[in-house]
């Protein structure tokens, strides 16, 4: 094989430029600017027609794919070998240290340079590795055999419609081989089941409370609830006592009652802190509405103890429960919380969400479920990738891993998910201050670019 660290050099000052532009596509999802091609509205599509600019500037195929996949292929013929990365993100909320986060800026010098910036870590930055690593693979004519074809949804935080209209609809070759640069390496071999849009919704009168709006998506920590409810002098000064992290705003004729929390990625709770529930807890007591404080004890619990709805499965651990999205109308009566529920290979997810509904006296209302990942640690494509990995970071001890995250590697077929974060560099995904270091995002074009020739190797014998 040949020295792919030395083959990537003349590509890292493009690469970074490349990336800066590409985190400035303020790519969320937005439902006011939909319309043909632009199925998650034009930020999004704008992050994608800038990947496709670059393929086709390069002299790569690509498919628009009806603006909901930016398709990049390199190779004539042979086995794909495939890569599935998202150019859509979640929004910026929470304190950043940046004056806009859809601006890259670089902190600090050589090994501690970073670029901060949504979409740094999660996932621009690995996709635009990957992008430089087919670009690298191509230049020097090592795609022999084989093709390579990189993907970037516009939907991956919103639950993958993006990769289900790619293959079911349009009818797209699922890989040989492949890999999803959307987690941490050196490879996550197992991956939690989920549950698709799912909402525990209720018609209840929880008054005085006028009506409460927070969070942003379901798979995110909710870090800020607006309440708002009538004027009521004693108000602030339990709010104050009871050392609640907000603030009490005065309106004409009514008042805005803000509970902030910490926010963090859906798939781990545990290290947020959620407002919605601190809200319910609160205002439960305050108010005196039964429901509400037997609603924020009942959730209490992230693993879903708190109303018996946990389990432990031997590869992936405990359950989680995260709780994103609260909205209620008192001139509807209309409760809704979005529910992120992530389980393990043993958990039996139908009688987790019977005994939330159980506890919480809510409507449970789910699409489906995405079943839990498993993949062999010796089969060709888990072995492969952890070999190149070992050889091109010579961490000869690092193991396969099991996570309670969700990536395209549950859309597309043989496929696992492969860094992009190196250990003790999270990146601070669905967070404020999202980053990637320069060297790491610099290592990741040989690593890829190895991962994917060792694969086309293997899938072309």
């Amino acid at each position: 094989m040949p020295n792919m660290k030395k083959l990537a050099k003349p590509y890292e000052k493009k690469a970074i430029d490349a990336l800066k532009v590409f985190v400035s596509k303020k790519s969320v999802y937005d439902p006011s600017s939909i319309e043909e091609g632009a199925p998650y509205g034009k930020g999004v599509k704008s992050a994608l027609d800038y990947l496709a600019k670059l393929g086709r500037d390069f002299g790569f195929h690509v498919d628009t794919c009806d603006g909901y996949v930016t398709e990049i292929t390199c190779g004539e013929e042979g086995p794909i070998i495939g890569v599935y990365g998202h150019a859509d993100v979640v929004p910026a909320t929470g304190k950043w240290s940046t004056k806009d986060p859809f601006k890259a800026e670089i902190v600090g010098e050589k090994k501690d340079a970073k670029m901060i910036a949504r979409g740094t870590s999660d996932d621009k930055g690995p996709v635009m590795a990957a992008f430089y690593a087919m670009k690298l693979l191509k230049d020097n004519g090592l795609v022999k055999g084989y093709r390579i074809r990189l993907c970037a949804g516009g939907d991956e935080e919103r639950g993958s419609s993006c990769l289900k209209h790619y293959f079911e609809d349009l009818h797209k070759e699922h890989c040989a081989l492949g890999f999803t640069p959307d987690a941490d390496f050196p490879l996550i071999y197992a991956e939690k089941g989920m549950v698709k849009r799912c909402f525990l919704k209720k018609q209840v009168d929880l008054s005085p409370i006028i009506g409460m709006d927070g969070g942003v998506v379901s798979n995110a920590v909710n870090d800020k609830l607006v309440v708002t409810l009538p004027l009521d002098e004693k108000f602030e000064k339990a709010f104050i006592e009871a050392k609640i992290d907000g603030e009490v705003r005065k309106e004409t004729g009514f008042m805005i009652a803000i509970f902030r929390g910490k926010t963090a990625h859906g798939s781990t709770p545990e290290l947020g802190k959620n407002a919605a529930l601190e809200a319910f807890s609160f205002l439960g007591s305050y108010y005196h509405i039964d429901f509400l404080s037997n609603l924020a004890k009942a959730l209490s619990d992230p693993n879903g103890k708190s109303f018996g709805g946990d389990s432990l499965s031997p590869e992936l651990g405990l359950s989680t429960f995260n709780y994103g999205i609260v909205s209620y109308e008192s001139n509807r009566k209309n409760l809704s919380i979005s529910v992120d529920y992530r389980y393990g290979e043993k958990a039996d997810p139908e009688a987790a969400l019977n005994a939330l509904q159980d506890a919480t006296k809510m409507d449970v209302h789910c699409e489906g479920y995405v079943a839990p990942l498993l993949f062999d640690k010796k089969s060709p494509l888990v072995s492969t990738l952890m070999k190149s990995y070992r050889h091109m970071t010579h961490r000869f001890f690092d193991k396969p891993m099991a996570i309670g995250g969700g990536t395209y590697a549950k859309e597309a077929k043989n496929c696992v998910a492969y860094g992009s974060a190196f250990k003790g560099h999270p990146g601070d995904i669905h967070s404020p201050n999202e980053y990637i270091y320069i060297e790491d995002f610099l290592k990741q074009i040989p690593l890829y670019a190895d991962a994917i020739a060792s694969l086309g190797k293997v899938a072309s014998k």
